[in-house]
């Protein structure tokens, strides 16, 4: 990986690559976001097949329950710290969570043609100016984008922009574009700062997901139903 060198940006000094790019690499905490309507599911920009979706689904049947991978943008809003590695060609994003990774090539290079129905899709990056812009396609609808249950499509695509804003900051946002369960895209916006290590453990610890769960057949339905805020 490249050293990066500390070079003063505006009133704001951000680490930067040899070739010049803001560093985005190191140990990142990630905003836990539950629930993406944050207490404002009156203002979710459903369609109608959407609100009925969400409406309908049961906390039971979590797919992270049964250990399926999270999915974007659910994994950048877990419980979890992520370490990003960061070369010319490409960023690394590594999980704590089920020790999960994203590769996003920076490049140049098109979409892969024959992704399909992936559960963390098909990511190419690139660079405007300090901020590495994300566009994601070829996700699969086996995933939720929150504990809350707001569905998604197999047409969801995911376009995000991570801005090293000073030392120890990345200015993360994400639009959701699908609109088979949303009318417009839906924009959501969280702040990374570093993890602080632990004394005696490493950065990112060991994460087992074990399916065949056996505590599954035994979780409490519940619905939100038509009140549901």
């Amino acid at each position: 990986m490249a050293t990066a060198a500390i070079v003063a940006f505006g009133q704001t000094a951000i680490p930067r690559t040899a070739d010049g790019k803001a560093d985005l690499s190191g140990f990142w905490n990630i905003p836990y976001v539950p629930n993406m309507a944050m207490g404002k599911e009156a203002e979710v920009p459903y369609t109608p097949l959407g609100q009925a979706a969400y409406k309908n689904h049961d906390s039971k049947d979590d797919p992270t329950g049964f250990c399926l991978p999270p999915g974007v943008p659910r994994i950048m809003q877990s419980p979890f710290p992520m370490a990003i590695v960061q070369t010319p060609g490409y960023v690394v994003m590594l999980f704590e969570y089920q020790r999960t990774w994203r590769m996003i090539y920076t490049d140049g290079r098109p979409h892969h043609a024959g992704v399909v129905d992936a559960f963390l899709g098909d990511s190419t990056g690139k660079w405007e100016g300090d901020t590495l812009v994300i566009d994601t396609v070829a996700l699969n609808n086996r995933t939720w984008l929150d504990t809350a249950g707001h569905q998604h499509s197999a047409k969801l695509h995911v376009i995000e922009r991570l801005t090293r804003t000073g030392p120890d900051t990345i200015a993360y946002q994400y639009t959701l574009d699908d609109p088979a369960m949303y009318a417009k895209p839906w924009v959501h916006s969280r702040t990374f700062k570093p993890v602080k290590p632990t004394k005696g453990l490493p950065d990112l610890l060991e994460y087992s997901c074990n399916d065949n769960n056996v505590d599954m057949p035994h979780m409490v339905s519940t619905k939100p139903g038509e009140g549901s805020q």
